[in-house]
């Protein structure tokens, strides 16, 4: 059945009110989406629309796409953010998604799948990434997450896509999906772009295509989120990256990458020395970029939380903030805030003997700390990640490295003598 339009949009117009749907899309409210719809509904396969319709939201920003759909799937999952949108209320806003990227540069480029999925960890969603790819076997996948997600009621997919893929005007752009008719195989995207477009179906394998196409930004396909809400934990509340507010992307990769050049080296023989040696280095690295609550969240709190709210934040920070601070690590910094992120930095086993003996450490301390600081602590490992992957200058970051021999920094693997302990300010 084929929508007709009587959209009138000159070529040389400075704004527009809305676009027509291509013929790849089928409009929710036309005779066709609604039965498509009926029909899905009585199979079972819209049950989460009901949440997601409850929650539907137009994006604030033009670049506010991955914000907007993140908020929608938090209000629908019924996730408490734990702090006040406009008092009395909590309730999630895009102005309060600001743990992985600093909203004047979401308003400018928007974020990328993997800064989606780190903002939806940080705020107590399980978060499953996969990558657009385009084999029969992905599509498969694709359409069992899909079946999964609309059946049930407490688990949202999200799709990032390529817009000009679809036939429509624009490029990549973020939704969430809410109902799958299994007869046309069609799946019905809400576009939070309401300004643009309506809520369409679309065919699943059109959508497949979509979400192979690549991302510039991390030269990366993109593709879906598979989100739930992960139950007994609470945001990232205590610490956190300078970075993400006020350093260039470039101080930070920077960082990372004189970091992971020191872990290549050979460790002291003096333990303590060694031990010294690298919270050092690591502090000269991260110290800069460390932030802990009293910059973080308690000015805000107090404009914005309750006081039951700020008495239970509190609380949780003393807590944390005391477990960290007796780790050896917080012997040697001044802050607690750049022991924290020794603790939860992203170490993989076997990059090196260096890496392998300060990551134990951690891992020795994260089985003696509380709940409370343990997702803390992933929370921020998270973010770590995230902004590794997404700082400029790309990082060619070594932590997934499968080689476990012959690790050198740079100055050995040219027969140099390794001095990389003499750059470190003691």
């Amino acid at each position: 059945m084929s929508q007709k339009r009587n959209f009138k949009m000159s070529v040389t117009a400075k704004n527009f009110y809305r676009r027509p749907l291509p013929e790849t899309c089928i409009e929710f409210s036309s005779e066709l989406g609604k039965k498509l719809f009926t029909e899905a509904l009585l199979q079972g396969s819209a049950n989460i629309y009901f949440k997601l319709a409850s929650q539907f939201r137009t994006q604030d920003e033009p670049a506010y796409c991955g914000l907007s759909t993140l908020v929608m799937v938090l209000n629908a999952l019924e996730v408490d953010p734990e702090k006040v949108w406009k008092a009395p209320w909590r309730f999630y806003h895009e102005s309060m998604l600001d743990c992985c990227v600093p909203l004047e540069n979401i308003k400018k480029s928007g974020i990328n799948l993997q800064q989606f999925s780190c903002l939806a960890t940080c705020n107590r969603l399980r978060s499953s990434v996969s990558y657009g790819e385009t084999t029969p076997e992905f599509l498969k996948k694709f359409r069992a997450s899909l079946v999964n997600s609309v059946k049930s009621d407490d688990q949202v997919l999200v799709a990032s896509y390529d817009r000009s893929v679809l036939g429509q005007t624009g490029t990549g752009h973020f939704s969430p999906l809410a109902a799958y008719h299994a007869d046309s195989d069609q799946v019905l995207i809400m576009d939070v772009a309401r300004f643009k477009y309506p809520p369409h179906w679309v065919k699943l394998e059109t959508l497949q295509k979509a979400l192979c196409s690549v991302d510039t930004s991390t030269k990366k396909p993109r593709g879906f989120v598979e989100l739930e809400l992960r139950k007994g934990t609470r945001p990232l509340i205590m610490y956190g990256l300078k970075a993400y507010v006020n350093v260039n992307d470039s101080d930070f990769a920077t960082s990372v990458i004189s970091w992971n050049e020191f872990l290549l080296c050979d460790p002291l023989e003096n333990e303590e020395e060694e031990f010294q040696l690298c919270c050092r280095k690591f502090g000269q690295c991260f110290a800069p970029h460390a932030l802990c609550c009293t910059q973080k969240t308690f000015d805000a709190d107090q404009k914005n939380s309750c006081a039951e709210c700020s008495n239970e934040h509190s609380d949780a920070c003393k807590l944390i903030c005391a477990e960290i601070r007796r780790t050896r690590f917080a012997e040697v910094f001044s802050s607690s805030a750049v022991a924290a992120l020794l603790v939860a930095w992203p170490f993989k086993h076997g990059y090196s003997e260096r890496s392998d003996r300060i990551g134990d450490l951690t891992e020795k301390y994260k089985k003696e700390i509380s709940a409370e600081t343990i997702n803390e602590m992933d929370q921020l490992t998270t973010q770590i990640r995230t902004l590794i992957c997404c700082s400029k200058p790309p990082v060619i970051i070594n932590v997934n490295k499968t080689e476990t021999t012959n690790n050198k920094c740079s100055k050995n693997k040219i027969g140099e003598t390794c001095a990389c302990s003499n750059d470190v300010h003691l």
